[in-house]
């Protein structure tokens, strides 16, 4: 996570682009890594898609979410912020038919219209069997103009899941009963 951090920091601070950022919801922490990048980079934030939007209302009210004050946006106001101030975190890094980042692709999306020149970040790694749909989705957003990273060109995601030998190495130390 530190050198997807890192990953994200430079691409950031380097950025006069809107970046529009995808990731899993339900990864927290990467979520308040990019929240805190923005901030610090002077950049509003507004987040899109049901479980997106879910997951940072109830890890802000659990306190598991930090936002510095005024970096959150409504998604309805961004046109109201320069495209150099703006981060726009979403779902849809699977290229789930309906969720944020598809409509954005295909030019259905309520209030995000890929413009040329924006940065998606794909701060993931397909799932195996999602292959099809994430590159149909890259391929759409590049049609638009958009400029696209990926895990395969920059380091924007490491996984949450302990590889074998970690696996091992627990079980080593631990010596539990029942492992699954």
């Amino acid at each position: 996570e530190e050198a997807v951090g890192n990953s994200l920091a430079n691409i950031i601070r380097s950025s006069e682009q809107r970046i529009i950022i995808a990731t899993f919801s339900s990864n927290v922490h990467r979520v308040q890594k990019i929240i805190d990048i923005a901030a610090e980079n002077n950049r509003k934030v507004a987040v899109s898609g049901r479980s997106m939007e879910n997951t940072v209302s109830i890890a802000q009210e659990l306190g598991y979410l930090s936002i510095p004050p005024g970096t959150m946006i409504p998604l309805k106001d961004i046109g109201k912020v320069k495209d150099s101030e703006l981060v726009i975190i979403t779902t849809g890094s699977q290229g789930e038919p309906m969720s944020a980042l598809f409509r954005m692709s295909e030019g259905t999306h309520k209030n995000v219209r890929i413009r040329k020149n924006d940065l998606v970040i794909l701060s993931s790694n397909p799932v195996p069997g999602n292959e099809r749909d994430v590159s149909d989705i890259v391929n759409s957003l590049i049609e638009q103009g958009a400029d696209v990273i990926y895990n395969d060109i920059v380091e924007t995601h490491v996984s949450g899941h302990a590889c074998q030998e970690e696996l091992k190495l627990v079980h080593t130390l631990l010596r539990p009963k029942f492992f699954m």
